[in-house]
Protein backbone atom coordinates (compact mmCIF):
# COMPACT_ATOMS: atom_id res chain seq x y z
CA UNK A 1 0.00 0.00 0.00
CA UNK A 2 1.45 3.55 -1.01
CA UNK A 3 -0.48 6.90 0.11
CA UNK A 4 -0.80 9.51 -2.61
CA UNK A 5 -2.39 12.48 -3.27
CA UNK A 6 -4.74 13.52 -6.54
CA UNK A 7 -2.00 15.45 -8.21
CA UNK A 8 0.75 13.74 -9.83
CA UNK A 9 3.86 15.69 -7.83
CA UNK A 10 2.27 14.75 -4.83
CA UNK A 11 1.80 10.97 -5.57
CA UNK A 12 5.67 10.76 -6.81
CA UNK A 13 7.32 12.64 -3.96
CA UNK A 14 4.89 10.24 -1.04
CA UNK A 15 5.43 7.08 -2.83
CA UNK A 16 9.14 7.55 -2.54
CA UNK A 17 8.63 8.47 0.80
CA UNK A 18 7.08 4.88 1.50
CA UNK A 19 9.50 2.87 -1.03
CA UNK A 20 12.98 3.87 -0.36
CA UNK A 21 14.86 2.43 2.15
CA UNK A 22 17.46 4.51 4.14
CA UNK A 23 21.14 4.21 2.74
CA UNK A 24 22.00 4.13 6.59
CA UNK A 25 20.47 1.17 7.21
CA UNK A 26 22.90 -1.09 8.24
CA UNK A 27 23.04 -5.20 8.03
CA UNK A 28 21.79 -5.47 11.96
CA UNK A 29 18.57 -3.41 11.31
CA UNK A 30 17.34 -5.89 8.01
CA UNK A 31 17.70 -9.31 9.81
CA UNK A 32 14.82 -8.05 12.08
CA UNK A 33 11.98 -9.50 10.98
CA UNK A 34 9.29 -6.67 11.00
CA UNK A 35 6.68 -8.30 9.38
CA UNK A 36 6.60 -10.88 11.81
CA UNK A 37 7.17 -9.34 14.73
CA UNK A 38 4.02 -7.05 13.60
CA UNK A 39 1.86 -10.22 13.76
CA UNK A 40 3.45 -12.50 17.01
CA UNK A 41 4.05 -9.56 19.23
CA UNK A 42 0.64 -9.27 21.07
CA UNK A 43 -0.50 -8.77 24.69
CA UNK A 44 -2.48 -11.69 25.40
CA UNK A 45 -3.56 -10.35 28.65
CA UNK A 46 -5.08 -6.72 27.86
CA UNK A 47 -7.32 -4.74 30.41
CA UNK A 48 -9.41 -3.63 27.04
CA UNK A 49 -9.83 -4.76 23.42
CA UNK A 50 -8.60 -2.96 20.18
CA UNK A 51 -10.01 -3.76 16.93
CA UNK A 52 -8.52 -2.45 13.47
CA UNK A 53 -10.70 -3.38 9.85
CA UNK A 54 -10.13 -2.87 6.65
CA UNK A 55 -12.86 -1.99 4.17
CA UNK A 56 -12.81 -5.01 2.18
CA UNK A 57 -13.88 -8.26 4.46
CA UNK A 58 -11.80 -10.07 2.56
CA UNK A 59 -8.94 -8.17 3.18
CA UNK A 60 -7.73 -8.57 -0.50
CA UNK A 61 -6.92 -5.53 -2.39
CA UNK A 62 -5.76 -5.31 -6.05
CA UNK A 63 -3.32 -3.41 -8.19
CA UNK A 64 -4.66 0.39 -8.10
CA UNK A 65 -7.35 -0.15 -5.40
CA UNK A 66 -7.73 2.50 -2.31
CA UNK A 67 -7.77 1.06 0.91
CA UNK A 68 -9.58 2.57 4.23
CA UNK A 69 -8.57 1.43 7.96
CA UNK A 70 -10.72 1.95 10.77
CA UNK A 71 -9.74 1.61 14.28
CA UNK A 72 -11.80 1.38 17.77
CA UNK A 73 -10.74 1.17 20.90
CA UNK A 74 -12.77 -0.36 24.23
CA UNK A 75 -10.83 2.37 26.21
CA UNK A 76 -10.00 5.91 25.56
CA UNK A 77 -5.88 6.47 24.50
CA UNK A 78 -3.79 7.47 22.37
CA UNK A 79 -3.63 5.52 19.07
CA UNK A 80 -0.74 4.35 16.70
CA UNK A 81 -1.15 2.87 13.08
CA UNK A 82 1.17 1.12 11.64
CA UNK A 83 1.66 -0.22 7.72
CA UNK A 84 4.01 -3.39 7.46
CA UNK A 85 4.61 -3.55 3.47
CA UNK A 86 5.32 -7.01 1.60
CA UNK A 87 8.69 -5.85 1.92
CA UNK A 88 9.20 -5.53 5.20
CA UNK A 89 9.28 -1.84 5.37
CA UNK A 90 7.23 -0.03 7.92
CA UNK A 91 5.40 3.57 7.91
CA UNK A 92 3.28 4.95 10.89
CA UNK A 93 0.22 6.29 9.32
CA UNK A 94 -1.49 7.54 12.48
CA UNK A 95 -1.23 9.91 13.56
CA UNK A 96 -0.02 11.89 10.57
CA UNK A 97 -0.40 15.60 8.92
CA UNK A 98 -4.62 15.63 8.83
CA UNK A 99 -4.79 13.51 12.08
CA UNK A 100 -2.66 14.93 14.23
CA UNK A 101 -3.87 14.12 17.33
CA UNK A 102 -3.57 10.83 18.32
CA UNK A 103 -5.93 10.76 21.37
CA UNK A 104 -8.86 8.71 20.76
CA UNK A 105 -12.18 8.42 22.97
CA UNK A 106 -13.59 5.01 24.20
CA UNK A 107 -15.70 3.29 21.69
CA UNK A 108 -15.27 6.18 18.79
CA UNK A 109 -13.77 4.38 15.51
CA UNK A 110 -11.33 6.69 13.35
CA UNK A 111 -10.71 6.34 9.95
CA UNK A 112 -7.38 6.29 8.34
CA UNK A 113 -7.39 8.03 6.24
CA UNK A 114 -9.77 10.88 7.72
CA UNK A 115 -12.69 12.01 5.48
CA UNK A 116 -11.50 14.51 3.39
CA UNK A 117 -8.28 13.90 3.62
CA UNK A 118 -5.50 15.31 0.91
CA UNK A 119 -4.22 11.71 0.58
CA UNK A 120 -4.95 8.15 0.00
CA UNK A 121 -4.10 4.55 0.37
CA UNK A 122 -3.47 3.61 -2.85
CA UNK A 123 -2.43 -0.44 -3.51
CA UNK A 124 1.14 -0.77 -5.68
CA UNK A 125 4.12 -2.90 -5.95
CA UNK A 126 5.34 -4.60 -4.15
CA UNK A 127 2.43 -7.12 -3.71
CA UNK A 128 2.07 -10.02 -1.17
CA UNK A 129 1.14 -9.92 2.53
CA UNK A 130 1.16 -6.72 4.72
CA UNK A 131 0.07 -5.86 8.01
CA UNK A 132 -2.01 -3.17 9.57
CA UNK A 133 -0.87 -3.16 13.38
CA UNK A 134 -2.94 -0.66 15.80
CA UNK A 135 -1.61 0.09 19.19
CA UNK A 136 -3.73 2.40 21.41
CA UNK A 137 -1.48 3.19 24.87
CA UNK A 138 -3.01 4.37 28.33
CA UNK A 139 0.58 7.33 28.04
CA UNK A 140 1.96 8.32 24.71
CA UNK A 141 5.23 7.09 23.19
CA UNK A 142 8.38 7.75 24.52
CA UNK A 143 10.14 6.28 20.84
CA UNK A 144 8.32 7.95 18.67
CA UNK A 145 7.93 11.88 18.51
CA UNK A 146 4.71 13.22 17.96
CA UNK A 147 5.83 16.21 16.22
CA UNK A 148 7.32 14.24 13.78
CA UNK A 149 4.74 12.19 13.02
CA UNK A 150 2.20 14.68 12.54
CA UNK A 151 4.28 16.39 9.74
CA UNK A 152 3.84 13.78 7.04
CA UNK A 153 0.59 11.92 5.16
CA UNK A 154 2.65 8.86 6.53
CA UNK A 155 6.58 8.45 8.60
CA UNK A 156 8.87 6.10 7.55
CA UNK A 157 10.06 3.72 10.75
CA UNK A 158 13.62 2.56 10.66
CA UNK A 159 13.77 -1.44 11.99
CA UNK A 160 15.55 -0.18 15.15
CA UNK A 161 13.28 2.61 15.76
CA UNK A 162 10.03 -0.12 15.19
CA UNK A 163 11.85 -2.61 17.27
CA UNK A 164 12.59 -0.51 20.27
CA UNK A 165 8.68 0.67 19.83
CA UNK A 166 7.18 -3.29 20.63
CA UNK A 167 9.94 -4.03 22.56
CA UNK A 168 9.25 -1.08 24.65
CA UNK A 169 5.87 -2.40 25.01
CA UNK A 170 6.27 -6.10 25.88
CA UNK A 171 9.35 -5.87 28.36
CA UNK A 172 11.08 -3.15 30.47
CA UNK A 173 13.07 -0.61 28.53
CA UNK A 174 16.30 -0.17 29.11
CA UNK A 175 17.62 1.21 25.71
CA UNK A 176 19.82 -1.68 24.82
CA UNK A 177 20.29 -2.56 21.64
CA UNK A 178 17.37 -3.87 19.73
CA UNK A 179 18.68 -7.80 17.98
CA UNK A 180 16.20 -9.66 15.47
CA UNK A 181 12.88 -10.48 15.99
CA UNK A 182 13.45 -13.78 17.88
CA UNK A 183 15.30 -11.79 20.70
CA UNK A 184 12.59 -9.81 21.48
CA UNK A 185 9.85 -12.72 21.50
CA UNK A 186 12.57 -14.60 23.58
CA UNK A 187 12.65 -11.17 26.08
CA UNK A 188 9.47 -11.56 26.27
CA UNK A 189 9.33 -14.62 27.74
CA UNK A 190 11.84 -13.97 29.90
CA UNK A 191 9.91 -10.95 31.45
CA UNK A 192 7.01 -13.04 31.84
CA UNK A 193 8.96 -15.89 33.36
CA UNK A 194 10.88 -13.99 36.06
CA UNK A 195 8.84 -10.92 36.95
CA UNK A 196 5.27 -12.38 36.29
CA UNK A 197 3.28 -9.24 38.36
CA UNK A 198 5.54 -6.77 36.42
CA UNK A 199 4.32 -8.54 32.83
CA UNK A 200 1.16 -8.31 34.13
CA UNK A 201 0.86 -4.84 35.05
CA UNK A 202 2.84 -3.77 31.73
CA UNK A 203 -0.11 -6.18 29.86
CA UNK A 204 -2.51 -3.11 31.45
CA UNK A 205 -1.07 -0.24 30.13
CA UNK A 206 -1.71 -1.26 26.09
CA UNK A 207 -3.90 -3.06 24.27
CA UNK A 208 -3.48 -4.02 20.23
CA UNK A 209 -5.14 -5.80 17.00
CA UNK A 210 -3.37 -6.01 13.63
CA UNK A 211 -5.11 -7.72 10.47
CA UNK A 212 -3.30 -9.33 7.92
CA UNK A 213 -3.92 -7.83 4.09
CA UNK A 214 -3.56 -9.36 0.71
CA UNK A 215 -2.13 -7.02 -2.20
CA UNK A 216 -2.24 -8.84 -5.65
CA UNK A 217 -0.94 -7.19 -8.99
CA UNK A 218 -3.43 -7.19 -12.02
CA UNK A 219 -3.71 -10.23 -13.64
CA UNK A 220 -2.57 -11.99 -10.53
CA UNK A 221 -4.65 -14.71 -9.60
CA UNK A 222 -6.69 -13.94 -5.68
CA UNK A 223 -5.86 -16.24 -2.70
CA UNK A 224 -9.83 -16.64 -2.96
CA UNK A 225 -9.78 -18.25 -6.41
CA UNK A 226 -8.15 -20.99 -8.14
CA UNK A 227 -6.26 -21.26 -11.02
CA UNK A 228 -9.15 -21.06 -13.21
CA UNK A 229 -9.77 -17.42 -11.66
CA UNK A 230 -13.31 -19.28 -9.64
CA UNK A 231 -13.89 -18.59 -6.26
CA UNK A 232 -12.72 -20.99 -3.51
CA UNK A 233 -15.66 -22.53 -1.37
CA UNK A 234 -15.49 -21.46 1.93
CA UNK A 235 -14.12 -23.85 4.33
CA UNK A 236 -15.73 -25.77 7.18
CA UNK A 237 -13.39 -26.21 10.38
CA UNK A 238 -13.81 -27.90 13.72
CA UNK A 239 -12.01 -28.03 16.77
CA UNK A 240 -12.83 -30.67 19.62
CA UNK A 241 -11.48 -30.01 23.06
CA UNK A 242 -11.75 -32.45 25.60
CA UNK A 243 -10.34 -32.78 29.27
CA UNK A 244 -10.85 -35.33 31.86
CA UNK A 245 -8.17 -35.81 33.28
CA UNK A 246 -5.75 -33.44 34.58
CA UNK A 247 -1.43 -32.98 35.62
CA UNK A 248 -2.18 -31.19 38.40
CA UNK A 249 -3.72 -33.48 41.53
CA UNK A 250 -5.60 -30.66 43.03
CA UNK A 251 -7.60 -30.37 40.04
CA UNK A 252 -10.23 -33.46 40.33
CA UNK A 253 -10.95 -35.13 37.41
CA UNK A 254 -14.20 -35.28 35.24
CA UNK A 255 -15.82 -38.78 33.58
CA UNK A 256 -16.29 -37.77 30.12
CA UNK A 257 -15.13 -34.59 28.50
CA UNK A 258 -12.87 -36.41 26.91
CA UNK A 259 -15.16 -38.51 25.41
CA UNK A 260 -17.73 -35.00 24.32
CA UNK A 261 -14.45 -33.71 22.13
CA UNK A 262 -14.35 -37.20 20.30
CA UNK A 263 -18.03 -37.93 19.57
CA UNK A 264 -18.59 -34.23 18.62
CA UNK A 265 -16.07 -34.35 16.40
CA UNK A 266 -17.50 -37.48 14.63
CA UNK A 267 -20.88 -36.33 14.10
CA UNK A 268 -19.44 -33.10 12.78
CA UNK A 269 -17.49 -34.77 10.37
CA UNK A 270 -20.33 -36.91 9.36
CA UNK A 271 -22.95 -34.72 9.38
CA UNK A 272 -22.19 -30.67 9.38
CA UNK A 273 -19.78 -30.82 6.43
CA UNK A 274 -16.52 -29.96 8.03
CA UNK A 275 -13.32 -29.93 5.70
CA UNK A 276 -11.07 -30.25 8.25
CA UNK A 277 -11.14 -31.11 12.26
CA UNK A 278 -8.70 -30.98 15.00
CA UNK A 279 -9.34 -32.92 18.33
CA UNK A 280 -6.96 -32.19 21.34
CA UNK A 281 -7.69 -34.40 24.47
CA UNK A 282 -6.72 -35.02 28.02
CA UNK A 283 -2.33 -34.59 28.28
CA UNK A 284 -2.56 -32.93 24.37
CA UNK A 285 -4.75 -30.12 25.46
CA UNK A 286 -1.77 -27.98 27.33
CA UNK A 287 -2.15 -24.66 27.25
CA UNK A 288 1.02 -23.83 24.72
CA UNK A 289 -1.11 -26.25 21.89
CA UNK A 290 -3.98 -24.69 22.60
CA UNK A 291 -2.06 -21.47 21.88
CA UNK A 292 -0.27 -22.86 18.66
CA UNK A 293 -3.77 -23.85 17.70
CA UNK A 294 -5.39 -20.96 17.78
CA UNK A 295 -2.63 -18.15 16.90
CA UNK A 296 -0.96 -20.69 14.07
CA UNK A 297 -3.26 -23.33 12.68
CA UNK A 298 -6.58 -21.87 12.92
CA UNK A 299 -5.09 -18.37 11.63
CA UNK A 300 -3.03 -19.91 9.14
CA UNK A 301 -5.20 -22.50 7.84
CA UNK A 302 -8.67 -20.33 7.42
CA UNK A 303 -9.12 -17.12 5.40
CA UNK A 304 -11.65 -14.59 6.07
CA UNK A 305 -15.44 -15.83 5.42
CA UNK A 306 -14.29 -19.42 6.43
CA UNK A 307 -16.58 -20.50 9.26
CA UNK A 308 -14.58 -21.91 12.26
CA UNK A 309 -16.41 -24.40 15.18
CA UNK A 310 -14.89 -24.65 18.53
CA UNK A 311 -16.02 -27.24 21.13
CA UNK A 312 -14.67 -27.64 24.65
CA UNK A 313 -15.69 -29.81 27.17
CA UNK A 314 -14.06 -29.46 30.76
CA UNK A 315 -13.27 -27.47 33.98
CA UNK A 316 -13.55 -23.44 34.02
CA UNK A 317 -12.51 -21.52 37.15
CA UNK A 318 -12.39 -18.00 38.31
CA UNK A 319 -9.33 -15.66 40.31
CA UNK A 320 -8.98 -12.46 41.27
CA UNK A 321 -9.63 -9.44 38.18
CA UNK A 322 -5.86 -8.23 38.32
CA UNK A 323 -7.15 -4.75 35.80
CA UNK A 324 -10.21 -3.89 36.75
CA UNK A 325 -12.52 -4.54 33.54
CA UNK A 326 -14.53 -7.40 34.88
CA UNK A 327 -17.90 -6.00 36.54
CA UNK A 328 -17.80 -9.03 39.61
CA UNK A 329 -14.01 -8.52 40.29
CA UNK A 330 -13.56 -11.68 38.71
CA UNK A 331 -11.36 -13.43 36.06
CA UNK A 332 -12.69 -16.25 34.51
CA UNK A 333 -10.25 -18.87 32.78
CA UNK A 334 -10.97 -22.32 31.19
CA UNK A 335 -8.33 -24.89 32.53
CA UNK A 336 -5.65 -26.18 29.84
CA UNK A 337 -4.55 -30.23 31.07
CA UNK A 338 -1.15 -28.47 32.72
CA UNK A 339 -3.34 -25.61 34.17
CA UNK A 340 -1.80 -25.05 37.60
CA UNK A 341 -3.32 -23.77 41.55
CA UNK A 342 -0.65 -23.64 43.20
CA UNK A 343 -0.69 -19.18 43.39
CA UNK A 344 -1.99 -16.73 42.06
CA UNK A 345 1.11 -16.32 39.75
CA UNK A 346 0.62 -19.77 39.09
CA UNK A 347 -3.07 -19.62 37.76
CA UNK A 348 -2.30 -16.57 35.37
CA UNK A 349 0.71 -18.27 34.14
CA UNK A 350 -0.98 -21.49 33.23
CA UNK A 351 -4.57 -21.08 32.81
CA UNK A 352 -6.53 -19.93 29.74
CA UNK A 353 -8.14 -16.63 31.03
CA UNK A 354 -11.10 -14.93 29.50
CA UNK A 355 -8.97 -11.79 28.33
CA UNK A 356 -6.50 -14.33 26.88
CA UNK A 357 -9.13 -15.88 24.93
CA UNK A 358 -10.97 -13.10 23.85
CA UNK A 359 -7.70 -11.51 22.57
CA UNK A 360 -6.45 -15.30 20.54
CA UNK A 361 -10.49 -14.99 18.71
CA UNK A 362 -9.54 -11.63 17.24
CA UNK A 363 -6.88 -13.38 15.83
CA UNK A 364 -9.81 -15.23 13.48
CA UNK A 365 -11.80 -12.11 12.86
CA UNK A 366 -13.36 -12.19 9.31
CA UNK A 367 -14.60 -15.82 10.29
CA UNK A 368 -17.28 -17.09 11.34
CA UNK A 369 -16.53 -18.47 14.73
CA UNK A 370 -19.05 -20.69 16.46
CA UNK A 371 -18.05 -21.62 19.96
CA UNK A 372 -19.71 -24.41 21.76
CA UNK A 373 -18.90 -24.69 25.38
CA UNK A 374 -19.79 -27.35 28.41
CA UNK A 375 -17.80 -26.04 30.96
CA UNK A 376 -17.70 -25.84 35.06
CA UNK A 377 -16.31 -22.98 37.10
CA UNK A 378 -13.86 -23.36 40.50
CA UNK A 379 -16.74 -25.21 42.55
CA UNK A 380 -16.44 -28.14 39.90
CA UNK A 381 -13.03 -27.83 40.20
CA UNK A 382 -10.85 -28.58 43.51
CA UNK A 383 -10.04 -32.38 44.27
CA UNK A 384 -11.70 -33.71 46.98
CA UNK A 385 -9.96 -33.08 50.40
CA UNK A 386 -7.54 -30.85 48.14
CA UNK A 387 -6.74 -27.20 48.30
CA UNK A 388 -9.28 -24.87 46.58
CA UNK A 389 -8.71 -21.51 44.85
CA UNK A 390 -8.30 -18.76 47.14
CA UNK A 391 -10.34 -16.13 46.55
CA UNK A 392 -12.88 -17.84 44.20
CA UNK A 393 -16.25 -18.10 45.61
CA UNK A 394 -18.13 -21.70 45.81
CA UNK A 395 -14.60 -23.44 46.01
CA UNK A 396 -15.05 -26.83 46.96
CA UNK A 397 -16.04 -30.59 45.61
CA UNK A 398 -18.89 -30.78 43.54
CA UNK A 399 -21.00 -34.25 42.73
CA UNK A 400 -18.88 -36.25 40.11
CA UNK A 401 -21.62 -35.57 37.42
CA UNK A 402 -22.12 -31.70 37.99
CA UNK A 403 -20.29 -29.45 36.03
CA UNK A 404 -20.95 -25.65 36.98
CA UNK A 405 -21.19 -22.74 34.36
CA UNK A 406 -19.44 -19.51 35.49
CA UNK A 407 -17.13 -19.45 32.47
CA UNK A 408 -20.13 -19.32 30.18
CA UNK A 409 -21.21 -16.23 32.15
CA UNK A 410 -18.02 -14.20 30.76
CA UNK A 411 -18.23 -15.63 27.35
CA UNK A 412 -21.83 -13.90 27.11
CA UNK A 413 -20.59 -10.57 27.97
CA UNK A 414 -17.25 -11.14 26.37
CA UNK A 415 -18.67 -11.33 22.96
CA UNK A 416 -21.56 -8.84 23.30
CA UNK A 417 -18.15 -6.55 24.31
CA UNK A 418 -16.47 -7.59 21.38
CA UNK A 419 -19.05 -6.80 19.01
CA UNK A 420 -20.55 -3.57 21.13
CA UNK A 421 -17.28 -1.82 21.96
CA UNK A 422 -15.18 -2.88 19.15
CA UNK A 423 -17.18 -3.86 16.37
CA UNK A 424 -16.01 -7.41 16.19
CA UNK A 425 -18.95 -9.36 14.19
CA UNK A 426 -19.92 -12.71 13.23
CA UNK A 427 -19.38 -14.43 16.84
CA UNK A 428 -21.53 -17.06 18.22
CA UNK A 429 -22.04 -18.78 21.91
CA UNK A 430 -23.60 -22.02 22.47
CA UNK A 431 -22.59 -22.77 26.07
CA UNK A 432 -24.40 -25.46 28.09
CA UNK A 433 -26.31 -23.37 31.32
CA UNK A 434 -26.82 -20.22 32.90
CA UNK A 435 -23.88 -18.37 34.62
CA UNK A 436 -26.09 -19.41 37.98
CA UNK A 437 -26.60 -23.20 37.30
CA UNK A 438 -24.77 -26.25 37.37
CA UNK A 439 -23.98 -28.20 34.11
CA UNK A 440 -24.43 -31.76 34.42
CA UNK A 441 -22.83 -35.16 33.21
CA UNK A 442 -25.31 -38.11 32.57
CA UNK A 443 -25.93 -40.54 34.88
CA UNK A 444 -24.95 -42.96 32.03
CA UNK A 445 -21.68 -41.75 32.32
CA UNK A 446 -21.74 -41.82 28.07
CA UNK A 447 -21.53 -38.06 27.78
CA UNK A 448 -22.10 -34.72 29.68
CA UNK A 449 -25.78 -33.64 29.18
CA UNK A 450 -25.74 -31.14 26.21
CA UNK A 451 -23.35 -32.57 24.39
CA UNK A 452 -25.35 -35.59 24.82
CA UNK A 453 -28.67 -33.90 22.91
CA UNK A 454 -26.16 -31.87 20.54
CA UNK A 455 -25.00 -35.02 19.01
CA UNK A 456 -28.49 -36.40 18.80
CA UNK A 457 -29.86 -33.18 17.28
CA UNK A 458 -27.20 -32.81 14.75
CA UNK A 459 -26.46 -36.74 14.07
CA UNK A 460 -30.11 -37.79 13.84
CA UNK A 461 -31.93 -35.60 11.60
CA UNK A 462 -31.77 -34.53 8.59
CA UNK A 463 -31.72 -31.44 6.52
CA UNK A 464 -30.46 -27.94 7.33
CA UNK A 465 -30.35 -27.08 10.84
CA UNK A 466 -29.36 -23.43 11.79
CA UNK A 467 -27.69 -22.67 15.48
CA UNK A 468 -30.87 -21.03 16.23
CA UNK A 469 -33.32 -23.85 15.90
CA UNK A 470 -30.40 -26.37 17.60
CA UNK A 471 -30.63 -23.99 20.46
CA UNK A 472 -34.33 -24.12 20.12
CA UNK A 473 -34.42 -28.21 20.51
CA UNK A 474 -31.18 -28.04 23.72
CA UNK A 475 -33.31 -25.79 25.02
CA UNK A 476 -36.20 -27.98 25.48
CA UNK A 477 -34.13 -31.91 25.32
CA UNK A 478 -31.40 -30.23 28.54
CA UNK A 479 -33.54 -29.05 30.60
CA UNK A 480 -36.12 -31.82 30.88
CA UNK A 481 -33.22 -34.59 31.16
CA UNK A 482 -31.80 -32.76 34.53
CA UNK A 483 -35.40 -31.95 36.14
CA UNK A 484 -35.82 -36.15 35.81
CA UNK A 485 -32.51 -37.15 36.53
CA UNK A 486 -31.55 -34.48 38.94
CA UNK A 487 -34.70 -33.63 40.96
CA UNK A 488 -34.48 -30.27 42.09
CA UNK A 489 -31.69 -28.81 39.93
CA UNK A 490 -31.94 -27.08 36.68
CA UNK A 491 -29.75 -26.56 33.14
CA UNK A 492 -30.72 -24.27 30.64
CA UNK A 493 -28.60 -23.64 27.47
CA UNK A 494 -27.98 -20.32 26.56
CA UNK A 495 -26.90 -18.54 22.90
CA UNK A 496 -25.68 -15.51 21.79
CA UNK A 497 -25.33 -15.18 18.87
CA UNK A 498 -24.27 -12.02 16.46
CA UNK A 499 -23.91 -13.51 13.68
CA UNK A 500 -25.73 -12.33 10.34
CA UNK A 501 -27.09 -13.93 8.15
CA UNK A 502 -28.47 -17.25 10.53
CA UNK A 503 -25.38 -20.01 10.33
CA UNK A 504 -26.32 -23.08 10.06
CA UNK A 505 -24.56 -25.79 12.00
CA UNK A 506 -26.00 -28.37 9.70
CA UNK A 507 -26.03 -27.50 6.07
Amino acid sequence: MRTTRDTLTALVLLGAVLCSTPATAGASERQIDLRGLAVEVINDNPAWMVRVAVDHPDCIYQEGEEMIASVRSEKGGYLYLFYCDANGQVNCVFPNNVQTDNRIEAGQEVSVPARGAKFRFRVTAPFGKEVLKAVVTSEPLQTLSLDELKGKAATRLTPRTFGLVLKGLVVEPDGSPVGDGQDIRKEKEKFRRDKPEAYAQRCQSWAEHHVEVTTVGQGKPRPDQDQNGKPRAAQRVGVFIGISQYQSSQIRGLQVAHLDAKRVEEVMKKSCALDQTTVLVNEQATLKNIQDLFLNKLKNGTRPGDTVFVFWSGHGGRCADDNGDEPDGYDEYLVPYDGRLDDSDAIRGSMLLDDTFGRWMQELDGRRLVLLLDTCHSGGMAAEGGKGLKGAKGVGAQPRRTKAAQFDSFMQAGLRRLSKDVGQKEIALLCSSKGTQLSFERREGDLSVMTHFLVKQLGEGQGALTLARLHERLGADVPRYVEEQYPGSAQTPVLVDQTTPPLYVRP
